[in-house]
């Protein structure tokens, strides 16, 4: 590849003040936010020495290891990547010191669902579930997601209310109030952001961007629901982007901790409220079997595709031959055959596998299901038989 360019790095910036970690692509390698720094140079949270670099270093065509993972080995494979997906490779901002546009704010990683491809650092439900049953064995390469450490005991124990008396969100919300005239949309993520309680407090310093957009697996109450959409519905500029990507039984075991009948009454009392919602799919071996049939069931929304690499033994390349023959028939006789997302698919498809990966996924799958007691009977016979799961 001789184009190491992407748009991202110049208009884009993700802040997580809960892990104190800014990123200028919410794929790209996170830096840690120096506090110190920061008080000596207000306002300045896009550019940073390290931001910088990266942005003179590809426009100079230099490879950036920020990137590396989420990016540059992707598209060596000819696999997906975000870069291809939106397109950002041509050379549309040219100045190493800029004002972001688009805003990706993490709320915290309080989160009620533990959805199969997530992790500790991104739900609080992931973080119990290893803190009650131990760290999941035998993943040596996963060993850090897979366990826990002084930082998530930590996070663990600490309530929303007192997170947000540190010096940090201090610091963090004065840049995103010093910046907030300058951008043009806003992406509010999490965890679960509906959980929240600053959340309408958030939502209304927002007000005046062209898009404001909330993530959400929708694993909340009802009741916590409805307090999110009654401020959500005071600005005309919001959309819902819901974290779904499959049905049923496969949906309740992807999606851990929500039930399907809930998920779907969910959604109708969001369009009661007149607010856009949108889908964000992610998918991985686990999940992509339904991608006709959950297409089918929302054809009528709008959808965003990620495909999971992290771990690599989720991505959808890791499935026996059977199965992936199965699912590229689906895919290839439906009326999607011809979209973007379907070419995606297919072509990470017919991507091969190897031993190690495929032991690895039968090590997590067993553990997986033996600590939150279920099973994966909505997948292939042949899957199953592969990974040695009766």
């Amino acid at each position: 590849m001789e184009n190491y360019y992407c748009s991202q790095k110049f208009y884009q910036l993700q802040i997580n003040a809960e892990k104190k970690r800014l990123n200028s692509c919410c794929k790209a390698d996170p830096e840690i936010i120096d506090i110190n720094w920061l008080k000596k140079n207000p306002g300045e949270i896009f550019n940073t020495p390290k931001l910088k670099q990266e942005r003179k270093d590809m426009l100079d065509n230099v490879r950036i290891a920020g990137c590396e993972d989420v990016c540059w080995k992707k598209e060596a494979q000819g696999l997906w990547s975000r870069r291809m997906r939106d397109k950002t490779f041509n050379k549309t901002h040219t100045n190493i010191k800029n004002k972001p546009t688009h805003l990706n704010l993490t709320l915290s990683s309080d989160c009620n669902l533990a959805c199969s491809y997530c992790c500790k650092d991104f739900s609080s439900a992931w973080r119990n579930e290893i803190f009650n049953h131990g760290p999941y064995e035998e993943l040596d390469e996963q060993t850090q997601r897979f366990s826990l450490n002084s930082f998530d005991l930590a996070v663990k124990k600490a309530s929303q209310k007192k997170k947000q008396t540190l010096e940090i969100f201090d610091l963090i919300e004065h840049e995103v109030e010093k910046m907030s005239d300058h951008l043009q949309s806003v992406t509010i993520t999490g965890g679960e952001p509906l959980l929240h309680y600053k959340l309408p407090d958030v939502v209304r310093q927002f007000s005046k961007v062209k898009w404001l957009t909330v993530y959400t697996g929708l694993g909340v109450s009802e009741s916590v629901l409805l307090r999110a959409l009654r401020s959500l519905s005071q600005n005309h500029n919001v959309e819902i982007c819901v974290s779904a990507e499959s049905t049923g039984k496969n949906f309740e075991f992807n999606r851990f901790g929500s039930k399907w009948e809930k998920f779907i009454r969910y959604l109708e009392i969001i369009k009661s409220y007149g607010i856009k919602v949108t889908f964000n799919m992610s998918y991985g071996n686990l999940n992509v079997i339904d991608f006709v049939e959950f297409n089918n069931m929302f054809e009528e929304y709008e959808k965003k595709l990620n495909m999971i690499y992290d771990p690599m033994f989720l991505s959808v390349s890791n499935l026996d031959d059977e199965s992936k023959e199965l699912i590229m028939r689906s895919i290839k006789e439906s009326r999607f055959s011809n979209s973007d997302h379907a070419t995606h698919l297919i072509k990470a498809l017919e991507h091969k596998t190897n031993e190690k990966l495929r032991s690895q996924l039968g090590l997590f799958l067993k553990q997986m299901c033996k600590r939150r007691k279920n099973n994966i009977d909505f997948m292939p016979s042949s899957f199953k038989n592969w990974i040695g799961i009766d």
